[in-house]
């Protein structure tokens, strides 16, 4: 069975326009991107004020603890909060363009 250089051209074209449509897709699809350094789960610390701090792409929201934080233009944040004796939760919150959402959660310990 011999098949012809059109139809396998035919058959190029289709797979390369998926893969492009996957590519141009992949915002949709991943949603937003939130990458917290610091404080870790569980943290112990003594000094306030508490300094949060990471990195977030593809968001059009994002709050730490219900407040409206911003990013630099390579995507990083740095924000202190204050926290009270005892145990501590922080929120950090992301939307993308599409609604998509993430949450991050860390509960930290003020000595």
């Amino acid at each position: 069975m011999r098949v012809s250089h059109k139809k396998l051209l035919i058959l190029a074209v289709g797979i390369l326009l998926f893969v492009y449509g996957l590519w141009q897709a992949r915002d949709f699809i991943a949603g937003p991107r939130v990458y917290l350094e610091s404080p870790f789960e569980g943290e112990v610390v003594e000094a306030i004020p508490l300094e949060v701090r990471g990195q977030a792409f593809d968001v059009v929201k994002f709050t730490l603890n219900g407040r409206t934080i911003f990013t630099d233009e390579d995507g990083n944040f740095k924000e202190k909060i204050l926290l009270a004796p005892g145990v501590n939760d922080i929120e950090i919150y992301a939307e993308d363009k599409f609604g998509h959402q993430k949450k991050i959660n860390r509960t930290v310990l003020l000595k």
